[in-house]
Order: structure tokens, then C-alpha cells, then sequence
């Protein structure tokens, strides 16, 4: 049997960036033989370092050693005609080819999809870019917070009275590598069952949008523009913790030793929370401030509310938590030595991950694959096919996961992502709910009015649960476990992403659901896992920015305080690593007939998300400082203001010839002063440059003087505010939003298929299901039970059609009147 997923699959490697490494260093980590095909200077990540001794040297770079272990490495200049021919005869080995080239390039070598294709059907080519193949933007110059900028996520990042405030460590190439993981690993998937490969096309700039749970629908649905919040967390006698509100929690005067407070009137009122919220915080930062962090998250903790310290680089390297699960990994690199870095984003039950090899010294394979990939058996046919529970339309017979069932037991936001992420690329998923409570059915109603059917109205329930089936079981009931048990027996996956505790009170851990059906798949999506001390602490994504060091190494140079990204960050990280987790499972069992265990950790996934801190620690014993939007090497890196209402634009320059062109284009002379000459000197002038930089784009909108610099090939954009998201000329030319029709809230956009397939693309194929909508169509149609039984099902509120009574009446928005009685009743406050 095969010892990882994706043992025998060839990936032949031809990226030249973060994006492209992150992809393949999923694949290969995942058990495929990836072959790197570096220039003859080497990948450019071998400058980037940390270097152990603080020497620059091609073969100790840190980041080169954790992008790349378990691949090999062969030298090809791609300007000499043989070595492209050697390509060309790689290529006739590989099941994927992963390139980012800037749009274009590989078709002026000869060597674009059509060419490596010829003569193997089956091969997939993925690109990975910063703006994708198409649009106006493809020729664009990208740079980290560039991307940024365009997420989304930079306009609503750090102090309200100032800049905006980027997250480093190459997020937005992060994000496109695991997209691209996921969408290559579909795609391989389709070329199995159909024998015929296809052209993936993954941006950065799409797989950013698509991050996000509730930015551009507060716009579209909602008339809100997000803004900067600031910093939300709370300074302790020895650092730093977030704690997080969710509406009135009277544990929360336990907490800071106020139980008395608990009956005022004041805090009883769901009206007055807005405003009583913001007092309850401020005495809990008073309280926090003399007690050490430990303390103050574990007492929280007692008390089941939600908080996290933030950990940098060292805390987490000695956390207990961690050691526990061996998240982190030792690798005796020949020239780099030995050198400790982040664990792989998921374990994987049955066939668990290692590091197989230390990433290669350069040209180290110059034979190019080795033999027991040239001669692998031949590839297992994916045979999956099940009967859709509805006849499937004539236009999704060609989506590529068709066939696959998932079970989907999840709320908040990482699972249901994982969901969809299938279910757009054709996989059926049925929903399961609780009929008792209403999980992500609260709060940002669309228009802002939570009518009557207040729980349909959800507008980030609609956007992340799209093209699902919907049921309510009671898992707590016999009956509604039992049915759930006959749904597993039906199913290829499970996806679930309550506390750890969830499942096993219900005993529908792995174990139990491998004996109703072996070749079972299960995703367990939780804080800190499914195992260890911590596995029941609870936490959102908001607390896990601080638990897996993004708020340590984030926040403004001259600002004492961490910063979050204002959001749920690793929620959106670990959907992408889930999905791809998911396929490679599915492949595995293709191949063996074994199903599979996969435990994800929302802090694991969030710190394989920052490994240039984590790396700067273990090797230099450095930690990572916080240095607001500037560039680590390259001067001036910033955020600069424009014309309009808190509008803003980023640029960098890349050396001294961009910093030429700059100048011709703002046309300063203060700008040629000789100080500013060279990278050294414009590092040392810094603040002076950015007043300067800041008088010029004072005199434009943001997109005018991004575009001025970009058609002279200095990377630059607008921080796109989240109404201009959805309003982007560069999404629209590339199809990215969608509007999606429902019931309750209506036709309204949301983003679309992040990954362009050329064969079988995505399909957004139904709205997100009322609550219980499908419970007749899944548990009478499909499972074959009668009326009568589910009416007694009914009864017992074993499934629901709709929540409690306790729900049933629609919330009192913040500053609204409560609608009048019915003319004879008594309202709730009488």
C-alpha cells in the first residue's frame, strides 16, 4: 500500500515564487514526487534566507529549506533550446506542471499547455500568478503589499487615525498556492476519471477575495463600508491577550472578579449591548493589565469565553499544546544543519506525514526524476460515481468532483468553506444542522431588517453555504444520530468543525463512522486540534490571530500594540488546506480502498502561515519585529493617502532603477537629492521619503496613481475598500462574482469560483438552503422514510423545518423600534 496520499503522482515544478513553492510543498509534503526545475543561479527563494549565521548563501536559506523538502531539483536554463527540449521530455512523466511565469512567458518559450500536453491527454498544467491569465490587470506588477492592498483585508488593518496596516510574511501568495494545491489536485482527479487533463488558472488577487467572510456583503446587503477598528487587544503584566465578546456574556463580570454587576439593568438590556459592551471591555482591560496572561486566558477559559494570548515565536515553540501534537519539525539539512520549522497544516490518520528528504542542494538531481517515479505503475482510474439524490441537469454532468457525497456538520466559517469549496467544483453536500439552535443564522441581516424569517436572511450564511443541501438532525436524539449514521454509510466525506468535545458526547468520532462505512473520510476542524491539553479550550478565529503569532509580528513600528487583520484569518486558511487534504484523501482510497482520519488545527494552519517569523526565531534566536508596511530589503515600501474619504495607495520600489522611474513620474526635484540614491540611503531617509511620496499621491485618486506607476512598471495599487471589492473592472473581466438568487434575500453578488478549470469549470448550482429546506427531499426521498415517521420525527424535534420558539421572534436591531404587538396580544416585554 502507498504510505502517503499521493504516493505516485509526479509534479514537475517550475515556479519561480512564493505561490508556486506553497503549492508544490502541500503536493510533496503530501507524498508526491515533485521535481523542481531551477535556473542555473537557483530558485530565488535561496537569497531570501533567515540564514543561521547570518551569511547569505544559496544553500542555508531557511525559507528555501521549508518551501521545498521532499522535492528534488534539476538546473534547465529555459533560454536554450536544449534545455527546453529536456523540459518537453520531463514534462512526459509528470501528472502536474505548476508554473508562475508572467502571463504569456511560457507560450514565448514554447513550452504552454498545448505544447507539453501533446502526446499526454492526461497532463495538468496550473499557473500561479499574482492576477491570473486574463484581464486587465494580467500584466500588472505584483509585490506583497500589492496584493495586500487589493484583498480587501489592508483597508480595514490598524489604527482608524492613521494608515492602513498589512500583514507580511507573503499572505496573498500563500493563499494562491494552497488554492492552487486544491484546484491541481481536482483537476488530477477529473483527468483520472475522464482521461483527459486541463489548464488551471489560480490568482492571488481572486484567492484573496475569497478570504473573507462578511466584507463585501456587508456592502451589498447591508450598505456598511468595514473600517478600521484598532487594536482589540488587551495589555496583561506580561504581554498581550485577546479576549472575545460575542454578545451579552454575564460570565464575563465573574471573569474580572464583578460578579455584583451581573443584575444591573443596564446589562440586561440586548438593546443598551452596543454601548454597554464598550464599558465591559474597558473594565476588562483594567482588570487584565496586573495579571500575567496565562492567568487571565485559562480563568477565561474556566468560564467558557473565548481569548488567546499572543504568542510570538517563542512562546509557540515552547508551547505545550504543540509539543504535544509534534506540530513542529526537525530537518538536518547538509548545508543549513539542522533546522526547526512549522509541522504540515493537517495529520492524516491512516497514512501520516513526514519529511522524507531535506530540501536539495541545487541541481542535486541532475538525472532528473528518480527512477521510481519514471517507473511507477500506471495510474489508478478514479471509478467514483454515485447517483446525485437529484438527478443532476445536463450543464453539471461535467463538474469535476461530480459523484463525491460530503456530509457537512459545521457552523462559523473554516468547514463551511471546505463545503463549498467542493460543491463548486460538483461534490454533493448535504448540510446537517442542529433543529435547536441557529449556529451562523444571526446577525448581518440583509438591508439590515431581520423580518420575519429572520434565519434565512443571513448574509454570510448565504455566501458560505451556497450549492448545499440543507437538513436539521438532532444528533443528541437516537433517532437523529441513527439517520445521520445512514447518511455516513451514503457518504464519501465528513466535514465537522465543533469543539473536539461535540462529536465525542454524540459518539460519532471516526472510529464509530469507520465501522458504518470504511472508506469514510473525516475532517475534524478545531481550535488546537483534536488532540492535546488545549483540544477543548475554546476559540474563534479572532483569538487564534493572537494564538498563532500573526498579532505578535504585526502592528505599526512606532505603536507598542499588536494588531489583528480586524477578522477571522485562519478560518478561510484552513478551508483551503481541508479541501485539498479532502482530494488527496479521495485519491488515496481510489488507490487502496482505505479511508481516512484528517485533524485540522486552526492555530497549526495559522502558523504554517507565518513561517518567515517562525524561521527568523529558530535559526537566529531572533523574534520578528513589527515594521508597519515596510519592505524587509527594499526602500520606499508604504501606504500612501488620495484623493477621497480615507483613501489610500500602496507602492514599493524594487532597487535603484524603479526608484529612477519614480522619480520621472512624480517629477520632484526634492526627490533627486543624492541622499536618495541608493537602496541604503532611501532606508535611512525613510520618513522623509514618505512625506514626500504622500505630497504627490495627495494629487491623485488611488487608482489614477496606481496606474501611473504601474505602466512604468513599479508595483503599485489601491487599497480597495470593501465597495469597491465588489465593483472591481479586474474581477468583473474575469467573471469572479456571481449573483446568486435566493429566496428571502434576493439576487445579490457574491464571489465566485476562485480557480478557472478550461475543461470543467465550477458551477454555483443553488442559493444556501432555508433552514431545513431539504429534510423531506434527503431524509423521505433519499432515505426512504414515510410521512408518518417523519412527522413523528417532527414531533419530537428530532428535524425541524424551523428553530425553537425560543428563536422564532426576529431580533431588535441596534437603534430600532420594536414593531407593535398584534392588536389583542400582550408583546414579550409586557
Amino acid at each position: 500500500m502507498p504510505a502517503y496520499p499521493l504516493d505516485g503522482v509526479n509534479v514537475l515544478d517550475l515556479s519561480q515564487d512564493i505561490g508556486g513553492s506553497y503549492c508544490t510543498k502541500l503536493l510533496a509534503d503530501l507524498g508526491a514526487t515533485v521535481l523542481m526545475v531551477e535556473p542555473p543561479g537557483g530558485h530565488p527563494l535561496r537569497q531570501e534566507g533567515p540564514f543561521a549565521d547570518g551569511q547569505p548563501d544559496p544553500e542555508k536559506s531557511g525559507l528555501f529549506v521549508y518551501y521545498n523538502c521532499n522535492k528534488h531539483s534539476i538546473v534547465l536554463d529555459l533560454e536554450r533550446p536544449q534545455d527546453r527540449a529536456r523540459l518537453l521530455e520531463l514534462s512526459r512523466d509528470a501528472d502536474i506542471v505548476v508554473e508562475s511565469f508572467a502571463p504569456g512567458r511560457m507560450a514565448q518559450l514554447g513550452l504552454d499547455y498545448e505544447a507539453l500536453r501533446a502526446g499526454h491527454a492526461e497532463l495538468v498544467m496550473t499557473s500561479v500568478t499574482s492576477f491570473g491569465q486574463t484581464g486587465r490587470w494580467r500584466d500588472w506588477q505584483g509585490e506583497e503589499i500589492v496584493s495586500w492592498a487589493l484583498s480587501g483585508y489592508l483597508y480595514f488593518g490598524g489604527d482608524p487615525g492613521r494608515e492602513p496596516l498589512m500583514v507580511h510574511n507573503n499572505q496573498a501568495l500563500l493563499h494562491a498556492g494552497s488554492h492552487a494545491a486544491y484546484a491541481s489536485l481536482v483537476a488530477l482527479w477529473s483527468a483520472r476519471k475522464a482521461g483527459e487533463g486541463q489548464y488551471v488558472d489560480v490568482s492571488a488577487f481572486e484567492a484573496m477575495l475569497t478570504a473573507h467572510i462578511w466584507t463585501t456583503t456587508q456592502w451589498t446587503q447591508e450598505g456598511l463600508v468595514m473600517r478600521r477598528m484598532g487594536s482589540d487587544l488587551l495589555r496583561c503584566r506580561d504581554g498581550w491577550i485577546h479576549i472575545m465578546a460575542l454578545g451579552m456574556n454575564p460570565d464575563m463580570f465573574v471573569l474580572i472578579d464583578r460578579p455584583e454587576l451581573m443584575d444591573e439593568e443596564r446589562f440586561l438590556d440586548p438593546a443598551r449591548w452596543p454601548e454597554t459592551q464598550v464599558e465591559i471591555m474597558g473594565m476588562l482591560a483594567e482588570w487584565c493589565k496586573d495579571r500575567p496572561k496565562e492567568e487571565v486566558w485559562r480563568k477565561a477559559q474556566e468560564l467558557h469565553i473565548a481569548g488567546a494570548p499572543a504568542f510570538d515565536a517563542r512562546d509557540l515553540t515552547e508551547a505545550e499544546n504543540l509539543k504535544a501534537r509534534d506540530f513542529f519539525l526537525t530537518v538536518d539539512h547538509p548545508k543549513a544543519g539542522q533546522v526547526v520549522m512549522p509541522g504540515f497544516p493537517y495529520k492524516f490518520g491512516e497514512t501520516p506525514l513526514a519529511v522524507r528528504r531535506p530540501a536539495p542542494l541545487l541541481g542535486q538531481d541532475g538525472q532528473g526524476w528518480p527512477s521510481e517515479a519514471r517507473n511507477r505503475p500506471a495510474p489508478t482510474p478514479v471509478t467514483l460515481d454515485r447517483a446525485p439524490i437529484v438527478p443532476a441537469a445536463e450543464a453539471d454532468q461535467n463538474l469535476p468532483l461530480r459523484g463525491v457525497r460530503v456530509l457537512e456538520v459545521t457552523n462559523n466559517w473554516a468547514g463551511p468553506v471546505a463545503g463549498r469549496n467542493l460543491s463548486d467544483l460538483g461534490a454533493e453536500v448535504i448540510k446537517v444542522e442542529s433543529p435547536t439552535r441557529l449556529a451562523a443564522r444571526s446577525g448581518h441581516f440583509t438591508g439590515l431588517q431581520p423580518f420575519r424569517y429572520h434565519y434565512n436572511r443571513v448574509s454570510y450564511d448565504n455566501k458560505m453555504n451556497r450549492g448545499k443541501y440543507g437538513v436539521t438532525l438532532d444528533l443528541t436524539q437516537p433517532e437523529g444520530r441513527d439517520l445521520f449514521l445512514r447518511l455516513v454509510k451514503e457518504a464519501d466525506v465528513v466535514i465537522e468543525n465543533n469543539s473536539p468535545r461535540v462529536m465525542r458526547n454524540v459518539n460519532l468520532g471516526y472510529e464509530v463512522l469507520r465501522e458504518v462505512n470504511p472508506r469514510i473520510i473525516m475532517a475534524q476542524i478545531a481550535a488546537y486540534g483534536q488532540t492535546g491539553p488545549l483540544r477543548d479550550f475554546i476559540a474563534y478565529g479572532a483569538n487564534i490571530e493572537a494564538a498563532c503569532g500573526l498579532a505578535a509580528v504585526t502592528g505599526y513600528q512606532d505603536d507598542e500594540r499588536p494588531y489583528r487583520t480586524g477578522y477571522y484569518y485562519a478560518d478561510p486558511v484552513t478551508a483551503t488546506h481541508a479541501s485539498a487534504a479532502i482530494v488527496a484523501a479521495l485519491l488515496h482510497r481510489e488507490k487502496t480502498g482505505e479511508g481516512q482520519h484528517i485533524d485540522l488545527s486552526l492555530q497549526e494552519n495559522g502558523i504554517a502561515f507565518f513561517p518567515e517569523a517562525m524561521l527568523e526565531y529558530t535559526m537566529t534566536g531572533r523574534l520578528a519585529q513589527r515594521r508597519g508596511n515596510r519592505h524587509k530589503r527594499h526602500a520606499p515600501q508604504g501606504c500612501y493617502p488620495s484623493i477621497g474619504d480615507d483613501m489610500w495607495m500602496v507602492l514599493t520600489i524594487r532597487g535603484d532603477e524603479e526608484w529612477g522611474r519614480f522619480v520621472g513620474v512624480a517629477g520632484d526635484e526634492r526627490l533627486r537629492d543624492p541622499r536618495f540614491g541608493t537602496e541604503q540611503g532611501r532606508m535611512a531617509h525613510h520618513d522623509e521619503l514618505d512625506g514626500l511620496i504622500a505630497e504627490w499621491s495627495r494629487q491623485y485618486d488611488h487608482h489614477e496613481a496606481s496606474r501611473l506607476l504601474q505602466e512604468s512598471g513599479i508595483p503599485a495599487a489601491p487599497v480597495l475598500a470593501n465597495w469597491e471589492m465588489v465593483s472591481n473592472l479586474h474581477a468583473h473581466d474575469r467573471g469572479f462574482y456571481v449573483v446568486v438568487p435566493h429566496k428571502e434575500m434576493g439576487a445579490f453578488p457574491f464571489p465566485g469560483i476562485v480557480w478557472k478549470l478550461s475543461a470543467t469549470p465550477g458551477s454555483i448550482r443553488m442559493p444556501c438552503p432555508l433552514f431545513g429546506e431539504h429534510n423531506q427531499l434527503v431524509v423521505g426521498d433519499f432515505l426512504g422514510l414515510s410521512d408518518r415517521e417523519i412527522a413523528d420525527l417532527a414531533e419530537k424535534r428530532v428535524i425541524a423545518d424551523e428553530p425553537p420558539e425560543e428563536f422564532m421572534t426576529p431580533p431588535v436591531m441596534p437603534g430600532a423600534v420594536p414593531a407593535p404587538s398584534p392588536a389583542g396580544k400582550e408583546s414579550p416585554a409586557d
